[in-house]
């Protein structure tokens, strides 16, 4: 068994009741080594400030269980945090090291002062694994927002990812064709709504929230790679506000996306709404062993 481990800032630490633990170390030294290594550290400090300066870089907060090879990252939805995941993570980790992190704005990250553009999510998520030394390359999970964040990062960087889960993604044209099909009132209501629920969020989260029809706007532009794996898990679902013809416009926009990449499979379910992977864990966690095993016969 190996041991959680969770980081700030590329700092590290083993708990066993699955808190982050802290931990100083104090040693018996000379004055000589004593000035040597404040010089050290006064250098290392100085270099830290000077890259976030520049870059509006930020601490995130992460969380490691398991391992071997492929290394899971997991991308969440819009302002969620590492805890949603943390039953699944401990149930993925008997299978290789998976990896869950909250983004700048969430959870215990740092904050940010850029705007949560999908661009930047993406940039940000390069960072988190870069500066914390996360062993690639990746097979990504993402969920809502977090599918797009992965599928924006692997256009950027595709050497670095093996293969792609994506639950419940929202096509980018999503959005627009159910505006179309609602009456003048619906339209009014809908966009009355979301106002709401975006005032009704932490700073953090609206920060995500009020960037969506950039985000969507900006994957158009992002096409599905056709030589790695790549499973969407959807919901298709009626009822709890979809009627049938919702279900219809999804259908039609996802096929749109097995035509960009033949390989694509597509797993649909009407048993749970946007959170498949709360409702029915198994479906992820099959298609996770399956592409693991995969990839894993690829490499040898």
């Amino acid at each position: 068994f190996k041991p959680p481990t969770f980081g700030y800032g590329g700092q590290t630490a083993a708990s066993e009741a699955g808190h982050i633990a802290n931990t100083n170390v104090v040693g018996h030294l000379s004055w000589d080594k004593f000035h040597q290594m404040n010089k050290i550290l006064i250098s290392a400090i100085l270099t830290l400030v000077s890259c976030s300066s520049n870059q509006d870089s930020g601490k995130f907060n992460y969380k490691i269980l398991g391992e071997g090879k492929p290394t899971i990252v997991i991308d969440l939805a819009m302002g969620e945090t590492l805890l949603s995941w943390d039953t699944l993570q401990t149930r993925l980790s008997q299978l290789t090291t998976v990896v869950t992190y909250d983004r700048l704005g969430l959870g215990k990250s740092d904050s940010t002062n850029l705007p949560r553009t999908i661009e930047n999510l993406s940039i940000d998520l390069n960072e988190f694994l870069t500066t914390n030394k996360i062993p690639g390359p990746y097979l990504f999970i993402g969920h809502s927002l977090g599918t797009s964040i992965i599928r924006k990062y692997q256009n950027d960087n595709p050497e670095n990812v093996l293969g792609m889960i994506l639950i419940d993604p929202i096509h980018e044209d999503q959005f627009d064709r159910l505006m179309a099909i609602k009456s003048k009132e619906d339209q009014e209501k809908t966009l009355r709504d979301r106002e709401d629920f975006e005032n009704s969020l932490t700073t953090g989260e609206r920060n995500e929230a009020i960037q969506y029809h950039q985000q969507r706007a900006a994957m158009r532009g992002v096409k599905f790679p056709n030589n790695i794996p790549v499973t969407i898990i959807g919901s298709f679902q009626v009822g709890q506000g979809a009627t049938e013809e919702d279900r219809q416009i999804k259908k039609e926009l996802f096929d749109q996306w097995l035509d960009q990449a033949r390989q694509i499979k597509l797993i649909t379910t009407t048993k749970s709404g946007h959170y498949i992977q709360d409702s029915e864990p198994e479906l992820l966690i099959d298609e996770v062993k399956l592409m693991i095993e995969k990839l894993r016969a690829e490499q040898r």
